[in-house]
């Protein structure tokens, strides 16, 4: 099972993969760690000062972890589909074609702003980050590729437990949280 965690910066990926990784017992990818460590970027954009990610050679990383994974455990079929686990947590994960689950994390844009402020980001950053929760843009972007495999939780005003408890009621086919119930474009106006 392929479980992607992604959502705009500051809305808990960090803090709910390795919790649900550790509650599923499968590993994480931090695919900005692996941006990093396998310099699966072109180059770094001299206004905002962040990576330019090449997604072509982050997929082929990608695959090339899970087939690895999927043959270390007996299984040389390379169908990506077995009862083990991953998860690829990172903001560009749901790009990333193969997936059983999308998981976007929510938070409304006032509670992300103090988040992203706390890290001391640009105000330029904060607001970008800002307008792309607003308009959806992860949740979006992860319906163009995965569409009825995307569920959107929003975690605003529910602690990390909380978020795991009802990703597990997901991947249980307990709940179903389709895109389109979370709606921050009042942040807009």
């Amino acid at each position: 099972m392929i479980i992607l965690i992604t959502g705009t910066p500051g809305t808990g990926k960090t803090t709910i993969a390795p919790l649900l990784g550790k509650t599923l017992k499968c590993p994480v990818i931090d695919v900005n760690q692996l941006v990093d460590e396998k310099h699966l970027y072109t180059g770094v954009d001299p206004e905002k000062g962040y990576k330019i990610v090449d997604m072509d050679a982050l997929t082929r990383e990608l695959h090339g972890i899970i087939i690895n994974r999927k043959e270390s455990h007996g299984q040389k079929d390379k169908n990506l589909q077995d009862q083990s686990c991953i998860l690829i947590e990172g903001h560009l994960s749901h790009n990333f074609p193969l997936a059983d689950y999308v998981v976007v994390l929510r938070t409304e844009p006032k509670i992300l702003r103090d988040r992203l402020q706390k890290r001391n980001w640009k105000d330029s950053k904060i607001r970008e980050n800002l307008q792309a929760e607003a308009l959806d843009i992860c949740t979006w972007e992860a319906y163009q590729t995965h569409g009825s495999k995307v569920h959107e939780v929003n975690t605003s005003y529910i602690t990390p437990e909380e978020v795991i408890n009802i990703i597990m009621e997901i991947l249980s086919g307990k709940k179903s949280l389709p895109p389109g119930n979370i709606d921050f474009s009042d942040y807009l106006k």
